[in-house]
């Protein structure tokens, strides 16, 4: 069977939580299932996937507090605004032998590039990928991107024999190898990921000899088993559940900026939410203040941009005033004095809070004669049915996972990923994405922001805090801002 396919699961042959501790291994219990490995398809943007690869693949660059960091590049410059190159890393080998070159990262740029959803939108402007030497790579574009080595921090690289043998397949049946941390043992897509350590990382090894990555579906079971020492570590949790970690003696819970909020969105290719004085009137509807300040005293803060206060480009607007009055009034001048019936739809496994919030916000809708069935779905579900634009009104949360305000803005706000399109919002987001200056992308967001908060494509409430809770075994966490914690340097005693 060819080598990327998804080979046969690996039994565990004791239970998970019977893990020895001499052995180091990391017990971790994400909010969601790890459900794919392929790190350039179509599930490239889910927060837990993500998570996954980034234990098993390397990238070009990261960020670290704002700056580009050289991993698999140890160097890169921008001779003009369409090039740019980079200084592949001598010395690295992937898990199944092979020499890291140039070739390597070309193909995984094409790649990624080439297939329709995940993270490929961050590449449209690709013209073509140069290797004239093995440790010279030549990145040519069709236009400035002014986030690109944001972009490029996204992208893992793997073979480029394994990439031509994987081919047009993308997803869940892929096996990709990586430079990372640690290697693949075994995968049950949903349930179970095993990893060991790659005892020949270019860059210090691991001290963890493995990590398992198991699902959990509820939130008490995580909690439970994080109390029973079932598991190590697990993050985004609620306020309640953060209060009482916080006795728990043998647990450490941390809570750190995030670049993660909450949004509620109105489907504009429906009626009536094409009219803008209908998404209005449901965010005057609620009392957003209060609902911030009732379900995450600890955990969250009014938002005052469709973004949050640690990605580039967050520009802070003045919140909705809670009116019901004048949502009463926007709702009758669009022609709906009695107002309507509708559905929101959201997952729970998308927010620790999220059903509580959706609950506070029917509730409200319900005060101005609008009478919204709630709709909570599995996950795969209710992705699939964002992603089809099946839906009235949708609840989650979303993350900047570049930390660029490109990321989420250029990324949903210009495609009608999200439903809405805005010729105004698009003119500044496309400009931000094309201006390499970045105190004028700032600028633009700015203006682009001043156009969304104001057209209400949805409600955004609140912008989050990264909240940890793992055992007080366990040192050199990270506190991922997207809940996308790389282990490398995690230790165990």
């Amino acid at each position: 069977m060819r080598s990327f396919l998804l080979a046969a699961a690996v039994m565990v042959s004791v239970p998970l939580w019977q893990s020895p501790v001499a052995a180091k291994i990391l017990r971790v219990a994400p909010p969601s299932p790890v459900v794919d490995l392929d790190p350039h398809g179509p599930n490239g943007t889910l927060r837990d996937t993500l998570m996954a690869n980034r234990q098993i693949y390397d990238p070009l660059v990261e960020f670290n507090n704002g700056e580009p960091v050289g991993r698999l590049a140890t160097a890169w410059q921008q001779p003009d605004p369409l090039t740019w190159i980079f200084t592949i890393r001598d010395g690295v080998k992937f898990h199944d032998g092979q020499a890291l070159t140039s070739a390597d990262a070309a193909a995984s740029i094409e790649r990624l590039a080439k297939q329709k959803g995940g993270l490929a939108p961050l590449w449209t402007s690709l013209d073509k990928v140069e290797t004239p030497d093995p440790r010279t790579l030549i990145v040519r574009l069709k236009e400035p991107v002014g986030p690109f080595l944001r972009n490029v921090s996204l992208l893992q690289i793997v073979p480029a024999s394994s990439a031509k043998e994987a081919g047009d397949k993308y997803g869940a049946a892929v096996r990709l190898p990586g430079t990372g941390a640690f290697k693949v043992k075994s995968f049950r897509p949903g349930q179970v990921l095993e990893l060991e350590a790659n005892t020949s990382y270019w860059d210090k090894p691991p001290s963890l000899t493995g990590i398992v990555i198991q699902n959990i579906p509820e939130l008490t079971g995580r909690v439970t088993a994080l109390v029973n020492n079932e598991i190590d570590l697990t993050w985004f949790l609620p306020d309640d559940q953060v209060t009482a970690l916080k006795k728990n003696a043998d647990l450490t819970v941390s809570v750190a900026p995030s670049a993660i909020y909450y949004y509620s969105w109105f489907n504009p290719q429906r009626k009536p939410f094409n009219d803008p004085r209908v998404r209005q009137a449901l965010w005057h509807a609620v009392d957003v203040k209060s609902v911030v300040a009732d379900l995450l005293p600890e955990t969250g803060e009014l938002a005052r941009a469709p973004i949050t206060s640690v990605v580039f480009g967050y520009s802070p607007k003045t919140p909705y005033a809670y009116d019901v009055e004048k949502a009463k009034k926007l709702l009758s001048d669009a022609g709906l004095p009695n107002g309507f019936t509708t559905e929101l739809q959201y997952s729970p496994s998308q927010g620790p809070e999220i059903e509580q919030l959706a609950l506070a916000f029917i509730s409200y809708w319900s005060k101005i004669g609008v009478t919204v069935t709630p709709t909570p779905l599995e996950n795969p579900v209710w992705t699939k049915n964002l992603r089809d634009l099946n839906w009235d009104m949708t609840m989650s949360t979303n993350p900047s996972f570049t930390e660029d305000a490109d990321y989420t803005l250029g990324r949903l706000y210009t495609t009608k990923r999200s439903g809405y399109e805005s010729p105004e919002a698009s003119k500044f987001l496309l400009a931000a994405q094309r201006e390499v200056d970045q105190g004028k992308r700032k600028e633009l967001y700015d203006q682009a922001i001043d156009v969304l908060w104001s057209d209400a494509p949805g409600i955004f409430p609140a912008e989050l805090k990264a909240v940890y809770a793992y055992r007080k075994s366990l040192s050199n966490v990270d506190l991922s801002a997207t809940y996308t914690p790389r282990f490398r340097g995690t230790e165990a005693r």
